[in-house]
Parts: structure tokens; sequence; C-alpha cells
């Protein structure tokens, strides 16, 4: 034997001692051998019964099988019968399979070819649909030529114009311009381009002259006119350019024309109206203006004086310029009828700049719409503008008016911001020289009032009531501070403390000098001083200057107080003053005269009560302003009664024991009850 055999044998021992560990290792698992085991039955005569038992089994099965067979032999026989049914039936379905395939591929071919029958079809139809179009945009009709050439030029008309238009701006592109039938209608179009230029630029240009017509409502015209027919001008733009810069001039020509024509009557309907506020006679300083009138050119001339009175520093109703920006431009005609005898130029300058502004916006809109720009705008105002510059410089180099200035510069910078507010800088420049012109002119005025009071030369008098300097004073720096806004107060507050400090010169360097003697002057400051802090005070004007004057007010009173009782009893109050500090500071009372202070009693005794009503009948006639009378007549009756308590307590001192005198001393509680007494009876 081999080794190969050898080997193999050796293989196939291994082989079944594996296979029987596995048969082994199963039937350990078989749980029917599980139970045989549990019984401890012998495994091998189980096996025995248990092959008996198959081969009963199996000899039972060959009998009934043979019992059966010819019923299988039959049912082989149908089974044969079936199977030939079916391969007959499998032959007719691949025979119909076969000629199903042919009806798909006839069917795919109709497919391609429906497919390839419609794209053909949509390329017909777009090829015909773009020809349609372009020869459609391309083609000019009779009708459109008639109608170019003969229609009235209407909303109809505008219409054609917009057919043309396509048409030939269609014809000037490259695709068009390529091919022959545009170069065969090319001659008939700029002929008919022509015909419509010109009928367009006629047509503009009569609606453009009928806005020269007098009384034309230019705004209704514009609107319900000529924008109607804006896209006639922007064919004109865009196929006559020349054309239409000359309709673009004859309308900026035209409409600067009118609108300096409307502006000029307008504002010379307003001057009629026009009344002075002020002149050169109505400087602080100026001589008083109903002196002036009594000469003899003052009593026959039309007016007996240049000068306005007390008008010329009061602000009063003219403020409402101020409340009426917003409201519509004043007819002149209306405010005749209604009797309405003049006007202030800020009145007149609100209404015309308002005028400006509103047309200016309603040009600048409509020139946007129907133009697509603006340059113009400045040329179609300029000579408007220059207009209404000229009035304004005449009347302000002219004007003596500082209300009437700064009225204007705050007019000006309100009619400013409502133009931006409106997102509309138009008029920039009309707004920026106002308020240079306005504003120059008002500090020129304000240094004349200032100048007027430097070169003031004062009349001897023996007046101590306000001087209409004073009066003028406050109700114009009253007026002014009324009027200033943080744009101008610096500057204002500026001119403002110059004309105080001239004012104080004026009334207490020059005019209460003239006076004989202090009692007076102070009387004179008192009630100028007054004045002043009273019109500020009523006019709801209290700032820097009236609290100047109110501290200088209160020096005057101190002083008048003093120089009043000084007047009646200046012994005595010389007397306490001297006295004092040797009997009551501490000084050398050996010094006093004691002797002089019988006789100063003695005397006040006597005189008090013709003292008191003295002193009464001085003060209420140094003092118009009945108020301020009281007032400095209490002050000096108090000061009387301090004097004469301080008096009594020197007596005191000097005579501990009681003054030989005492008879002559007057009690204080019978001084004070007469003051009071006194007071009122007032």
């Amino acid at each position: 034997m081999s080794a190969g055999t050898g080997s193999s044998l050796l293989d196939e021992a291994e082989l079944l001692a594996s296979l029987e560990d596995e048969v082994e290792v199963d039937l350990l698992d078989d749980k029917t051998v599980q139970e045989v085991l549990a019984k401890q039955v012998d495994l091998r005569k189980y096996a025995a019964e248990v092959e008996s038992g198959l081969r009963s089994l199996e000899g039972a099965s060959i009998k009934d099988y043979i019992a059966e067979s010819e019923s299988l032999a039959g049912l082989h026989t149908q089974i044969r019968d079936c199977d030939g049914v079916l391969d007959s039936l499998e032959s007719m379905l691949r025979s119909f399979q076969g000629d199903l395939a042919s009806i798909s591929a006839q069917i795919k071919f109709l497919q391609d070819e429906s497919l390839s029958m419609n794209v053909k079809l949509r390329n017909r139809k777009a090829a015909e649909e773009q020809l349609n179009g372009f020869v459609e945009k391309l083609i000019v009709s009779p009708e459109l030529v008639t109608n170019i050439c003969e229609a009235e030029v209407n909303e109809s008309y505008l219409d054609f114009v917009l057919q043309l238009n396509e048409k030939v701006s269609f014809a000037k592109t490259d695709a068009a311009a390529a091919t022959a039938a545009a170069g065969d209608i090319a001659p008939e179009l700029e002929k008919l381009r022509l015909k419509a230029v010109q009928k367009v630029k006629d047509f503009l240009l009569l609606k453009i002259g009928s806005l020269k017509v007098k009384k034309t409502n230019i705004q209704i015209l514009q609107q319900n006119v000529l924008l109607k027919y804006a896209r006639l001008y922007r064919f004109l733009v865009e196929h006559a350019p020349e054309t239409a810069a000359e309709v673009k001039e004859v309308y900026t020509t035209t409409m600067s024309a009118t609108y300096q024509r409307h502006i000029k009557g307008y504002l010379a309907d307003c001057m009629r109206l026009h009344s002075e506020a002020a002149t050169k006679a109505d400087l602080v300083g100026a001589e008083e203006w109903g002196a002036a009138a009594s000469s003899f050119a003052g009593i026959f001339s039309a007016k007996p004086a240049t000068a306005r009175g007390d008008a010329a520093y009061k602000l009063g109703e003219r403020a409402a310029v101020l409340a009426a920006l917003a409201e519509p431009p004043l007819i002149p005609a209306v405010l005749q009828q209604q009797s309405k005898a003049s006007l202030h130029y800020e009145e007149i300058f609100r209404s015309v700049a308002t005028l400006l502004m509103d047309t200016a916006s309603t040009e600048h809109d409509f020139m946007a719409e129907f133009f697509g720009e603006t340059d113009a705008f400045d040329h179609i105002f300029g000579k408007a503008i220059f207009l209404v510059m000229e009035s304004l410089e005449g009347i302000l180099i002219a004007s003596w008016d500082a209300i009437g200035c700064l009225l204007l510069v705050r007019v000006n910078a309100e009619q400013r911001a409502s133009m931006a507010e409106r997102h509309q800088p138009l008029l920039a420049s009309f707004f920026q020289r106002v308020q240079v012109l306005a504003w120059s002119r008002f500090k020129a005025i304000m240094e004349a009032h200032v100048a007027s009071l430097v070169a003031f030369a004062p009349k001897p008098t023996a007046e101590v009531h306000p001087h209409y300097v004073a009066r003028r004073y406050a109700e114009l720096v009253a007026s002014l501070r009324a009027l200033r806004t943080a744009a101008v107060d610096a500057t204002l507050g500026s001119i403002l403390r110059a004309l105080r400090a001239e004012v104080e010169r004026l009334l207490s360097g020059k005019l209460a000098t003239l006076l004989s003697s202090r009692k007076h002057q102070a009387a004179f400051l008192v009630n100028n001083y007054d004045v002043v802090v009273s019109v500020l005070a009523e006019r709801g004007a209290r700032g820097e200057d009236s609290a100047h004057f109110e501290q200088l007010l209160d020096t005057v009173k101190a002083m008048f107080v003093e120089e009043q009782l000084a007047a009646d009893y200046g012994r005595l109050i010389a007397y306490v003053k001297t006295t004092e500090p040797l009997l009551l500071q501490g000084g050398d009372a050996s010094r006093a005269d004691l002797g002089a202070m019988e006789n100063l009693l003695k005397t006040f005794h006597d005189g008090w009560k013709a003292g008191i009503e003295g002193i009464n009948r001085d003060v209420l006639k140094s003092f118009a302003n009945f108020k301020l009378g009281m007032d400095l007549l209490k002050q000096v009756l108090t000061q009387l009664l301090l004097y004469y308590t301080r008096f009594l307590d020197l007596v005191k001192h000097a005579h501990p024991g009681g003054a030989p005198f005492a008879q002559y001393i007057l009690s204080i509680p019978t001084l004070m009850a007469e003051i009071k007494t006194f007071s009122r009876q007032v």
C-alpha cells in the first residue's frame, strides 16, 4: 500500500470518528434520546424496537400505494395532458409576444414622427409670430399715415405718435436695420417723423404761449393740459433733440417773463398798502416827535411829523405775522375791500415769499414730471427773485425799523426751514441773501440807535418825570427780546448791552445832572428806571436788561429816601450819625453836643405832622406812578421812624434818669399810628 493510500484511509477514519462524535452530540441533544436516557432504557433494545416499527410502517405504506396505483396512474395521465395544453398555450403566447413586439416598434416609430412634427410646428409658429411681429412693428398702415399727417393734435393723436415712436425706434435697432424691409420703409418713417415732430412742436408752443395770457391759471393749465402731453415732449427728446431743446427754451423764457410779471404786479399791489413803522426820527435818542410837529413845515406838510411815535418801538400785533407763516398769501384786493389800512413790510415779505415758495414748489414738480429734469429752474425764477430782492434792498436801505428787520429775520428763517421740511432745497440762495441783508440792516439801525444816544443834546429842565428816551428804550428792548431766537441770541445780547450802557449813561450822566438837587436827580432816575423795569415786566421780557435796571432802581430808591429825609430832617439825621459813635459805640462822650439834642427834639415835636404832610406832597408830586409813589412814601416814613427811634436811644443814653425835656418826646406808637393813619388816608 502506497503512502498516498495510507494517508487517505487515515483521513476517512478521522472523518468517521468526527461524524460519530457529531452524531453522538446531536443524539445527546435530542429530546427523545434524553427522555430514553432518563428512563435508563437499553439503547440497543430501544433501537431494535424502533427499527421494527419502521418496517411495519413501510409495509403498510406499500400496501396503500398498491391499492391506489390505478388512481395514481390516472392522475399521471391527466398531468401529461395538462402539460400538452400548457405547451400549446405557451406557443400561442410566444406568437402573441412576437406580434406585440412588432406593434411596439411601430408605435415607437409613430411617436418619433409625432415629436418631430410637433417640433417643426412649434418652430414654424415661432417663426410666424416673429415674422408677424417684425412686419407689424415695421409696416406703416395707411390709417397711421393719414392720422399723423392730417389729424388734430389731441389725446387720440398722442396714441398715433406713440405708435410711430415704436416703429421708428424699432427700425433703428440693429436687427431691423439689417433687413431689406427696414431699408424700404425707412424713408416713409422719416417723413412721418418729421411731420409728427413739426405738429407736436407747433402744438406744444401753442399751449406754452397760452401761459402768457393774463389771468390764466398757470397751475391748472400745467396739470390739466401740458402734463397730459408730456409723452409728446419725450417723443421730441428721443427723435428730435434740437426741437425739444427749442420747446424747452421757449417754455423757460415764457415762464420767466410770466412769473416776473405776476410777482411784480402782486408786489406792487401789496406795496400800495405799505406803511413805514419807523423813520430816522424814531431813533431812541432823537428829539421827541411831538415837538417837531410844531414847526411851520410840520403843520402844513402831509404828515405832521416823520416820526411814528410809540408804535415805532412796540411789537404789538406785528408779532401776528409769525403765527401766519403757514397761511396763504394775502390778497390785496380783499384787504382793500376790508378797509385794511396798511401793511408792515414784514407782512408783505411773508406774503410775497410764501407766493414765491408755493409757485417754486409747484413749478419744480411740474418740470421734473414734464421735462424729466429741473436744470432750468434758476433761469425761470431768476428775474422774479431779482425783483423781490431789489424791492427788499430798496426798503431796507431806507428802513429805520429795527423790529421790522428782526421780524424779517424770523420770517425768513421759518420759511427757509419750511422749504427744508418739504425736502426741496429751492430758493436757498434767496433765503441766504435775505438773511444777510435783513440782519446787516438790523445791526446798522441798532448802531444808529446807540449813536443817537451818544449824540443826544439834553435841554435844561426841572422835570423829574420819566424821559421819553427811557420809555422808547424799554419798549424797543421788550420787542426785540420777544423776537430773539437761539440763532441770534448771542449777537442780539451784545447789541442790547451796548444800547443799555448808553441809555444808562444818558440818564444818569447827562439828564440827571441837569437837575439842581440830588433829591430831584434821584427822583428822576427812580422814575426812569421804574419805567424800564415796569415795561419789561408787562411785556414779559424780563432778563438781563430788567435785572440790571432793577438793581439800579433799588440803589436810587435808597438814595431818594435819604435825600428826601435830608431835605426836611437833615439836622436830625446828621446828629444821629455823628453822635451814635460817641455815645453808643465807645467814643468820646464828652464831645457829644447834648444841648443840640433838646433843640432837635423840640423842633421835631413841633413840626412832625407838617413834616409828614410835606413829605407826602413832595413824593406824590415827584412820581406819576401812584404805586411807585406809595412804595417810596412808605420807605421814607419807615426810614424816618428808624432815625427817630435811634435819636430817642441817644436821648435815653445821655439822660438815664430821664431827660429834663421829656415833655417834648413823641412816643414811637404815636408816630407809628400817625404814619399808618396817613397811609390809609392816602
